[in-house]
């Protein structure tokens, strides 16, 4: 059996970026919110070569994921793969690479060895995705920006071996924020803005299976949320299911994550 194992290079409003990697077939890599070089540092912290990468996934334009894509993908020859309302908006900014493949959400296509499923989530960019990445009959789910998890969602992100969520905000901490002014916490709070740790929780019920092992929240605010707050929520929901067996490991920004060997959900 092949070894395949997921390594979060770093999740918040500052970048995000994680990757996939498959002995037998290389490497994945999904999102771009770091500079070429911070992007190369945190691969070698994780012991991956950026010569095993074969294709990068763009989740959508917004800096924090997308900044250090085009210099990434043109120094090592990768191809982006993006929506097409995603390669527009960049291409626009100047910042789409040299090798572009587009998709449209909702399409399947294969990256090297890896089958990649998109799916079309509600956050306030051009054309947003998650993914769906399957390697040797194991799944990852990949929804780190989404303003609610709607039926689009949870269909494609239910039965996956490891799921990266977004558990973005605390409510009690987001109201009561004195440097965030009101527009902003209604973006945020709002459909096409971001998941609060109740919401990512509340939707573990039809997201995990038998098959779940491991649970990542992505994008923990750093002003309007604490790490303890949104693994303790979760945490509360999967022991109510009786999944008490699910690791949860609540995403840095500061530094790599991983990475977690999915070999057989061997975790």
């Amino acid at each position: 059996m092949a070894v395949m194992k997921l390594g979060i290079l770093g999740s918040g409003s500052s970048g995000n970026s994680l990757v996939i990697v498959d002995d037998d077939g290389g490497a994945l890599i999904v999102d771009a919110g770091f500079s070429r070089r911070e992007t190369l540092s945190r691969l070698s912290l994780l012991g991956i070569a950026p010569e095993r990468l074969t294709g990068m996934l763009l989740t959508h334009e917004h800096s924090d994921h997308s900044r250090g894509g085009r210099v990434l993908c043109d120094s090592l020859g990768l191809p982006l793969y993006a929506t097409s309302g995603t390669a527009e908006y960049l291409l626009r900014r100047g910042m789409l690479p040299s090798k572009v493949l587009t998709f449209e959400p909702g399409n399947r296509f294969l990256v090297g060895a890896f089958e990649v499923c998109s799916f079309a989530v509600r956050h306030d960019a051009e054309e947003p995705v998650g993914f769906v990445i399957g390697s040797g009959g194991v799944r990852v789910g990949v929804a780190t920006d989404l303003g609610e998890v709607n039926a689009v969602a949870r269909r494609n992100l239910r039965d996956c071996d490891a799921l990266v969520l977004e558990s973005n905000y605390d409510r009690d901490m987001l109201r009561e924020s004195e440097t965030r002014p009101l527009y902003l916490k209604r973006r945020i709070a709002g459909s096409i803005g971001h998941l609060d740790n109740l919401m990512a929780a509340a939707a573990l019920d039809e997201l995990v299976t038998r098959r779940t092992r491991l649970l990542l929240l992505a994008h923990i605010s750093r002003e309007c949320n604490k790490p303890e707050i949104a693994l303790s929520e979760c945490r509360k929901e999967l022991d109510h299911l009786g999944r008490a067996d699910i690791r949860v490991e609540p995403l840095a920004q500061c530094a790599p994550t991983g990475p977690f060997d999915l070999s057989g959900v061997a975790l």
